[in-house]
Formats: C-alpha cells, sequence, structure tokens
C-alpha cells in the first residue's frame, strides 16, 4: 500500500464559501472525527448536536464552533449523519445559503477521491481492527491518517489526519449501504455475516450482495486483504484479492478471545504491506489494548466484583465476548447484563441468542433498546427466558428480565459474590447501567 502521488489536502473540497463546513448530528463518535480532521485541516468547522456540547469539550478547545441559530450561515458544506433527516431545520438553512449537502458516508466518500483510503470493512470487528493497524503503524513511526469508530486510549484521538502522502484508515460500515459511497484504494475485509435485518432484510445473501457492490467500487489497482474468516468474494472484487497467511501458534496477541486472534492475522498482514518488520508487528500485536466499550473495564465494586462493559449485541459478537471473558478472568463467575439492540435485530436472530449466552453464570435481560423500529413490531426479552431455561444443563442459573434499570440493580446486587465479574452487553444504554453501578 504505497505513498499517495497527490497531496491529499481537504482544501480541495472547499467550495463557494471557502473552507467552512456545518456538522449536524456532530455529537457521534463518526461526526466527531470528521470535525477532527477538518479541524486539523484549518477549515472553519461548525457543529450542531442536540445534547449540545459540555464546556470541556475537546471538539471545543480545537476550535469547532456551536451553531448558533440567530447568526447568519454561509458554509460551503452542510453533512449531516445518519440519525438526522434531510428536512432538518439546520440542514436546510444551510442549503438555502448555498451549501452543499452530503450524509456523513457521502463526505468520507468524497475524501476517499482525493485522499487514498485504507477501508477496514466486516459485520464485526471493525473498530477493534481500524484501531489496531492505526495504532501500529503509529508506533512504528509511520504517520497514516485513521478515522475509527470509537476512542482508542493508545491514540491520540479517534481520528487524525496524520500525513496526507500516506492512506487514511478508514473504518468503513456497511449499515445501509453507506459504504457503498467510498472509493478505496485498498480494503482489509475482516468477516461478512447476516446483520442489519432493517436494511438487510433479505439476510446473508442480500448482505454479500452490498460487500460486492463495495469491493467493486475499490480502484482497479488496489489489494483485498481477506481475513481468515472471510468468504471468497474475489468475483465482486476490481482490484486483487489476497488470502492473508496464518500466525504462529505462539504468537502473543495483546487482546483476548478467540475472534481477536482471527483479527490479529489480518492486522499483522496489513502491518507488513507498509513494510513493517517483524519485530514492529509483534510489538503491535502484543501491546494494542483495544477501543472503548469492548471487554473495557469501567469500575470496581465494594466487594471486589469488576464491572466490564462491551458493545456487542449480534449474537455472534455475544457469544465471542463472552468466550473472551473467560479466558480473561477463568476462575471467575460471570455475571451477564445484556440488552438486546433493536426489536428487529431480536427476531431475526432470535434462534441464535440463547446459545450465544451459555458461558454465562448468571443472566440479566433488560429490556430491548429499541431504535429505528417500526411502532408496530411489539418484543419483549420475556420471549427469550423459555429458550433460555432450556438449554443444556443451564436450568438452575439465576435469570431475570427486569423492564426497568433500578429494579435490575438490586436484583444484580443479590447475586453479586466477591471477585464477579459483571459483564454488561449492548449497544444501547446498557453502559450507562455499567458505570452506574455501585
Amino acid at each position: 500500500m504505497p505513498p499517495s502521488t497527490t497531496n491529499g489536502g481537504l482544501e480541495a473540497l472547499a467550495g463557494t464559501a471557502g473552507a467552512t463546513i456545518l456538522l449536524v448530528g456532530a455529537g457521534g463518535c463518526g461526526m466527531r472525527g470528521l470535525a477532527k480532521l477538518f479541524l486539523q485541516a484549518g477549515w472553519t468547522v461548525f457543529g450542531q448536536d442536540t445534547r449540545g456540547f459540555a464546556e470541556n469539550d475537546v471538539l471545543l478547545q480545537d476550535g469547532l464552533k456551536p451553531l448558533d441559530p440567530k447568526q447568519p450561515l454561509n458554509v460551503s458544506w452542510v453533512v449531516r449523519s445518519a440519525a438526522v433527516p434531510a428536512a432538518d431545520i439546520h440542514v436546510s438553512r444551510a442549503i438555502a445559503g448555498g451549501a452543499q449537502s452530503a450524509l456523513y458516508s457521502d463526505m468520507l466518500g468524497e475524501i476517499s477521491k482525493i485522499r487514498p483510503v485504507l477501508a477496514i470493512a466486516g459485520s464485526h470487528g471493525k473498530t477493534t481492527c481500524t484501531g489496531w493497524i492505526a495504532y501500529g503503524l503509529r508506533e512504528a513511526g509511520i504517520h497514516v491518517g485513521y478515522l475509527v469508530g470509537a476512542d482508542v486510549p493508545q491514540l491520540p484521538s479517534s481520528a487524525d489526519w496524520g500525513n496526507p502522502a500516506l492512506p487514511l484508515i478508514l473504518e468503513s460500515c456497511e449499515y445501509a449501504r453507506s459504504f457503498h459511497a467510498l472509493h478505496p484504494a485498498d480494503v482489509a475485509l475482516i468477516n461478512v455475516d447476516a446483520e442489519h435485518p432493517d436494511t438487510y432484510p433479505g439476510g446473508l445473501e442480500e448482505v454479500i450482495e452490498a460487500f460486492g457492490v463495495f469491493l467493486s467500487n475499490m480502484r482497479p489497482s488496489g489489494t483485498v486483504l481477506a481475513g481468515p474468516e472471510t468468504p471468497d468474494l474475489a468475483h465482486f472484487c476490481s482490484g486483487n484479492w489476497q488470502d492473508t497467511p496464518s500466525l504462529p501458534d505462539d504468537q502473543v496477541i495483546g487482546l483476548h478471545g478467540a475472534h481477536n486472534r482471527r483479527n490479529a492475522v489480518l492486522v499483522a498482514a496489513v502491518l507488513r504491506t507498509f513494510n513493517l518488520p517483524d519485530v514492529a508487528v509483534d510489538h503491535a500485536l502484543a501491546t494494542y489494548t483495544g477501543a472503548a466499550r469492548r471487554l473495557e473495564v469501567v469500575g470496581q465494586l465494594e466487594n471486589g466484583a469488576t464491572v466490564v462493559s462491551d458493545y456487542a449485541h449480534h449474537p455472534v459478537e455475544v457469544s465471542a465476548t463472552l468466550q473472551a471473558t473467560r479466558e480473561r478472568w477463568p476462575d471467575k463467575r460471570m455475571l451477564v447484563v445484556f440488552q438486546p439492540h433493536q426489536a428487529q435485530r431480536f427476531h431475526a436472530y432470535r434462534d441464535q441468542f440463547a446459545p450465544s449466552l451459555d458461558l454465562a453464570d448468571a443472566l440479566l435481560l433488560l429490556e430491548i433498546y429499541r431504535a429505528r423500529d417500526p411502532e408496530e413490531l411489539q418484543a419483549s426479552v420475556e420471549e427469550l427466558v423459555p429458550e433460555l431455561r432450556a438449554r443444556p444443563g443451564l436450568k438452575d442459573r439465576p435469570l431475570s428480565t427486569v423492564q426497568d434499570q433500578a429494579e435490575g440493580r438490586k436484583i444484580l446486587a443479590s447475586w453479586l459474590q466477591p471477585d464477579d465479574i459483571v459483564l454488561c452487553l449492548g449497544a444501547g444504554d446498557v453502559d450507562a447501567f455499567a458505570r452506574n453501578l455501585r
């Protein structure tokens, strides 16, 4: 993955109002990263978010200007997150003033036209692998740019423009086919699985088709590095397809879990394309500690129990996270607090959720966190209880469902023993539940 032959500067995107941009829905991690990139490039960046910005927000310190709806607005671009409707008043106001309008994913596509992008793609593991690759290259003194979908403590921030003569390492998301806007120079492909049933109702076949379109959009001179879990999609690829070689059995990996050992295979292969010596690759694999909400220890209770928060919400991710937790703390009881995310996902993968939770020694189910769900689609975690009770050898483990998180904290407290692991899983507000445990 050679250096770029162009300077890759964001000045190429400046419009009639110069290097000015408004980000609507700027509080999300991806949008915050985008703000960081434009601020580093010297743009005037306005931000709007319904939650507002804290006085000590690092983006404000970097120069982000909170949008003042009473002041005249003249910007070259208005970019909105996927959660913001096209008819949003701030978006409409900017367009009326002459701004070009784009979704977050569309702006990433514009960036991929002016700077070579190494897109990290897959149904699971994108954030971990993107952060891992960026960390390994930065540790080796290769000042690539990057944009990760979560905070990575070992990186200065979730995004950095870096040296524009080098690739931008970019987490690319398949949700709603947003990665179709990209034109990557190269791709690191982790895996492909049935996910996001709200935008892929046809299941795995439809997801594979979407990944095929994504791969066909890459530059013809590029390479797809295929991880050990990746199906053969070479026929979609407009560039070169390359399977990744395995790692030695005794390779030291800093992250726990069988899934992370598979991720490490792909990470190592990417790092070697930048001509890193073996010692630098080994260092990156052994010392990376992961991204926020990926088996993140968030607290210690008075009785010595450890509270862990993880973003896993698909049954494949849930199963992998429980296995990694057991590997990391083999002698501890694992109390799992799981909050399903979306009624649509709950229904689509219903038969996979019960077995994904088999390793839990006790299980507290918070009610489904609804997001983008049709109002007429009703579901409850109560429906999962008979299947969980029927799992072989697990019918007597503590198991409760709750509608109210305060009630959940009381039940959990009645189960707790010294030195337990409390693992809180989900993409909703279960992270707040974890961090507020006392």
